[in-house]
């Protein structure tokens, strides 16, 4: 099956005792195997799965209705990257700690920023020049170490996007995914 071929329905077949399984794709009558491993980590990740596993089932299977747009997002290739996401989570992780440290740090830039050359008071109550011009410096010194920081954390941000587009993950692909976390029940891939 090519990765663009729409799914009818996954289904993890689970070992006797329920550690191991093997998940399959059926497509059009076509069935393949796509992935074998532990069971644990792809019930960690999909909460449907996790009800299923909790019956003592056998097999856990993954389908959808057929409806508007459902063949975009349920192929093989988002399986896969599914897959690819339980062995290693912390590839999309990564852009989005980074993703939200940048927000953090331009957030705190565009305070500080707008603080810089406020006026002061001293504990006596008056103007104090000299407390106004170290807090000034203070404020200048903190906004030259959130831009070193945001230049550090835009590079890292980078990396971590070329690592997750070299994994499979791109804007197209992770919306995709957004659909199967939405669906099933996978709310760490969200």
């Amino acid at each position: 099956m090519k990765s663009d071929t729409p799914l009818d329905y996954a289904v993890f077949q689970l070992s006797p005792k329920r550690s191991r399984c093997e998940l399959f794709i059926s497509s059009d009558g076509n069935t393949e195997k796509l992935a074998s491993g532990l069971v644990k980590p792809f019930v960690t990740h999909l909460k449907v799965a996790e009800e299923q596993v909790a019956l003592a089932v056998q097999s856990i299977k993954l389908e959808i209705e057929r409806h508007k747009n459902a063949e975009a997002w349920f192929t093989k290739g988002t399986l896969e990257r599914f897959v690819r996401f339980v062995s290693t989570p912390e590839v999309l992780e990564m852009v989005n700690t980074f993703d939200a440290e940048m927000s953090q740090l331009e957030a705190a830039r565009i305070i500080y920023s707008q603080g810089a050359g406020d006026q002061r008071t001293d504990a006596q109550g008056g103007d104090g020049p000299g407390a106004t011009a170290a807090a000034d410096a203070t404020k200048k010194e903190l906004l030259r170490a959130i831009d070193v920081r945001l230049t550090a954390v835009r590079q890292d941000l980078i990396t971590a996007c070329v690592h997750a587009s070299a994994a499979g993950f791109n804007p197209d692909t992770v919306s995709e995914l957004q659909h199967f976390a939405d669906r099933f029940g996978a709310y760490r891939l969200k």
